[in-house]
């Protein structure tokens, strides 16, 4: 699955800086993660030094120091007085993380880039290794005089935290005569930014030997991605006349950045979706993939998790990967924060791994019909605040990290969203913008809400498909703006593939032939598109002992079993579900069945695998794995609890598979009669039992050899 792992690390750690003492800090990067990099193609160290200031100010003087990431807190922002309590807000005065930091010159820096490259070939000699810089938009990481001081025309005035401003990418500079790399007689007036910045990009890329380069925060996207508003959307009104302009400036700025620096970049995004970020910013991201700049697509946003806000991160990031401007799927996850003294596996997720399963489980479906996953990792950071690297904060999340990709999606999910990236991003329409904007936020609120969504594809990707990829599928979509995507989901849904479609009331209006499509009126409760996919088969709903959301879920299909990721934001809330074979009954569970229906309680970030469904009245089923103790079948999953119940049992693929009422897996198995093989031509093959009560084992044996 993953075939570059890239390791996040501020500067902090080099409390020193002979070599030797840098040579064992870069040492231990590659040995405190040997689990996770063993056997990967690439492994990146990508290096958070600064914000991208000591870029911009790079005059091609190895001596010359630089401002870096030494503070907590917002690094623009006043110091603490000696007078001030410790405990002061770091969003009102930084603090330094260490007294007495050392002074960091460029030659240190490139001093630092070769020995992590040196040591990462010494413990993995197979493996490319790159070590990658990175750019920020903002006033948090450094000390920024260019931003902040010489070219404050650069930035956009905003509020909050980060009252000093952002990057704005399309933005123009004014003159100046200080020496820069690239500027030798100093900034011509007029310059555009885009072109500086290429410039010295380049230059400082190579001097350091760097070998690419990381855009943060949603620079080239947006100059504030955590805005709903912007130049397009104030907020209430949309102006589709400025739509053109704008375009072209954001646009612009990738051409003429690509046409000054020829490394390779990797982004970040916004921490909004495609329809959000074209309707409030005009952001063209159709156009910016299509145009082989050498890019590759946003990861997930880690902000919207940490703000307890899972719908905008899973469905934000499904709308940027439904294209790809490149092979590489990347998916990011914050175990350490550098700046703001939080660790997040422990003190936003309780060491709960629920930021890592469910955006893991987010699948896509290529142009082939082919399901792809993420393929590159991104560990933020592996250094917290104080700079150092302790080894419980590799440890404990990793397991699931190498878990979640173990279970990675091998076929379309339950649930398929097509999503219509070039239709929205092309669209001069107001009244589009508003749909594109309501509609994405709608999807982000049936996430939340419990909508178990996590697979996507392009509307041209779907063009190609066949009805087969979609079998085993409901199918998600807003109204179409394209008739031949309308016309092919009108066929799909005539040969029985479940459609939900979704929009304005105006919108679904304009549907005429439709009659087998679930319509969802995004102004009314984002319940609503979770409660259709019961006239699919797929029944899910809460018990709530207090208010609040629901668990949010993803349920993908791999090695022919449902594996369901949660997060439960209240673990007194009860999942209650039924599905076309019956209730699923999770692996490593009680599951309560009330009225034919499962109740399960799952943890704050629970990853569950679904072989078994129950369609039983009452009772309480256990699923648990067994010991096999037989040469025959090396899994055995201990079901009891059955009360005159028809059991569908799901092998792994092409695993042959028996069901055995012997007291214990230490004995003979005793074949039980009453399961019978099923051949069903959507699900494949299961074995069916019916009138079954006690308990029982499910045998599953290795995977059977097949004619090529």
């Amino acid at each position: 699955m993953f075939e570059n792992i890239t390791l996040e690390m501020s500067v902090k750690p080099f409390k020193q800086t002979d070599e030797a003492y840098v040579r064992r800090i870069c040492a231990k990067v590659f040995d405190q993660w040997r689990p996770l990099l063993k056997g990967r193609k690439t492994i990146s160290i990508m290096l958070w030094v600064s914000d991208g200031s000591e870029l911009l100010d790079y005059a091609g003087n190895m001596d010359d120091t630089f401002e870096w990431c030494r503070f907590f807190g917002t690094a623009n922002l006043p110091y603490l007085e000696d007078s001030e309590p410790l405990e002061t807000s770091l969003h009102t005065k930084k603090q330094d993380y260490i007294k007495n930091a050392p002074s960091m010159t460029y030659r240190f820096l490139k001093t630092v880039v070769t020995i992590l490259k040196e040591e990462g070939k010494k413990a993995f000699p197979e493996a490319t290794i790159r070590v990658g810089e990175t750019f920020d938009i903002g006033p948090e990481f450094a000390l920024s005089d260019f931003k902040y001081n010489r070219h404050t025309e650069i930035c956009t005035q905003t509020s909050g935290v980060d009252k000093l401003g952002f990057i704005d990418v399309t933005a123009v500079l004014k003159g100046d005569d200080r020496h820069y790399a690239a500027y030798p007689d100093g900034i011509p007036d007029g310059t555009l930014f885009s072109s500086f910045f290429g410039k010295q990009a380049q230059c400082f890329l190579s001097d350091m030997e760097f070998d690419y380069l990381w855009l943060s925060n949603g620079l080239g996207f947006s100059s504030d991605p955590w805005k709903l508003t912007g130049k397009i959307f104030d907020g209430e009104k949309y102006y589709p006349e400025k739509l053109e302009i704008t375009k072209k400036k954001v646009f612009d700025f990738w051409k003429l950045f690509r046409k000054e620096c020829s490394f390779p970049l990797e982004t970040r995004g916004t921490n909004n979706s495609v329809g959000i970020d074209y309707a409030s910013d005009g952001v063209p991201l159709y156009d910016i993939y299509s145009a082989a700049l050498d890019i590759t697509a946003p990861p997930n946003s880690p902000w919207a998790a940490l703000n307890d806000n899972y719908g905008l991160e899973v469905m934000g990031h499904m709308t940027r990967i439904c294209e790809l401007p490149s092979k590489k799927f990347p998916f990011r996850y914050y175990i350490h924060d550098p700046w703001w003294i939080n660790s997040p596996w422990y003190d936003r997720y309780d060491g709960s791994p629920c930021d890592i399963y469910l955006p893991m489980a987010i699948s896509r479906i290529n142009a082939e019909g082919k399901v792809e996953t993420a393929n590159s990792l991104n560990i933020l950071s592996i250094d917290n605040s104080y700079g150092e690297m302790p080894d419980n904060c590799v440890n404990e999340p990793l397991p699931h990290i190498l878990k979640a990709e173990k279970d990675s999606a091998d076929e379309p999910a339950p649930l398929v969203w097509v999503y219509p990236m070039r239709e929205y991003t092309t669209s001069h329409d107001a009244a589009l913008l508003r749909e594109m904007n309501d509609g994405d936020r709608y999807v982000c609120a049936a996430i939340n809400e419990g909508l178990p969504l996590c697979c996507v594809t392009s509307t041209d990707n779907f063009l190609r498909h066949t009805a087969d990829v979609y079998k085993k599928s409901t199918i998600i979509s807003p109204v179409p703006e394209n008739p031949a995507v309308l016309e092919k989901l009108t066929r799909f849904a005539n040969d029985g593939v479940g459609v939900i479609v979704y929009g304005s009331k105006a919108k679904l209006d304009t549907l005429t032939d439709s009659s087998r499509f679930a319509k969802i009126d995004i102004s009314e409760s984002a319940e609503l598109i979770r409660k259709a996919l019961k006239e699919f088969g797929y029944d899910i709903s809460f018990i709530k002992k207090v208010e609040g959301k629901p668990p949010a879920m993803a349920i993908l299909r791999h090695d022919n079993a449902l594996f369901f990721s949660v997060y439960n934001p209240n673990t007194t809330t009860d999942t209650v579900m039924k599905f076309p074979f019956g209730a699923p009954i999770p692996c490593g569970m009680e599951t309560e069945m009330k009225d034919g229906y499962a109740l399960c309680r799952f943890s704050r970030g629970d990853h569950r695998e679904v072989r078994v469904f129950a369609d039983q009245t009452n009772g309480v089923i256990s699923c648990r794995e067994a010991p096999p103790v037989n040469a025959r079948y090396r899994r055995a999953i201990k079901i009891t609890g059955l009360n005159d119940a028809t059991v569908c049992l799901f092998s792994e693929t092409n695993c042959e598979c028996a069901v055995s009422t012997a007291k214990m897996t230490d004995n003979t198995p005793e074949y039980d009669p009453r399961f019978k093989v099923v051949h069903d031509e959507i699900y494949g093959t299961y074995l069916k039992g019916e009138h079954i009560s006690g308990q029982i084992y499910f045998l599953i044996g290795r995977q059977l050899h097949t004619d090529a």
